[in-house]
Order: structure tokens, then sequence, then C-alpha cells
């Protein structure tokens, strides 16, 4: 069983995720749902994502290794399209929410 921590529902029979924005170097960007993806389709329309079980026409759990960058059309997880985060300024706004 795995539980998304964003949508909070067990990911291989949920029909997907929350749309959650991609941060990316050009600001964020709206999600690729699942079956949207340029190159390879789902095979069928009832095709689960293989990774992260999304259902085509949802957007995939985070983290899944299929979902597609919308900046460059690359795997999301292995692409250089995130913005480099300054973590001594990330410690800092932490400190300050508490």
């Amino acid at each position: 069983m795995a539980i998304c921590k964003y949508c909070e529902q067990e990911m291989h029979t949920a029909n997907g995720c929350v749309k959650l924005s991609v941060k990316t170097i050009d600001g964020p960007l709206d999600p690729v749902p699942y079956g949207s993806e340029l190159g390879n389709p789902p095979e069928t329309e009832d095709h689960r994502c293989h990774d992260c079980g999304a259902l085509p026409g949802y957007y995939h759990h985070a983290g899944c290794d299929w979902e597609q960058c919308p900046r460059c059309h690359d795997q999301l997880i292995s692409c250089d399209c995130e913005p480099e985060v300054d973590e001594s300024s990330e410690a800092e706004e932490a400190v300050r929410k508490d």
C-alpha cells in the first residue's frame, strides 16, 4: 500500500493526484496529465501509469518516474529545469515561520 502525501489516497487505486504546479527556472508551470505526454500515449483509455497508477487525464503522483517536465518534456525527476535552491535561505525561512 502506497499512500500519497499530497492527495492522501492509495496511489494505485486513486484516479490520480491533486494538481501540483511544477517549479521550473521559468517559474511555476502546470503539470502534464498522464496521457498528454509527448511520445508514448497510454495503451488504452483505462491503462494506469506503470509507476504511480494515475489514469489518463489525471495528474501523476509526486516523484513518478513517468511524469514529464512541462518545460523541457524530459523525465521530470531527472531534468535540469528545477531552480537551484539556496539551502541556507530555506533554513532561515523555516526558522522565521516557527
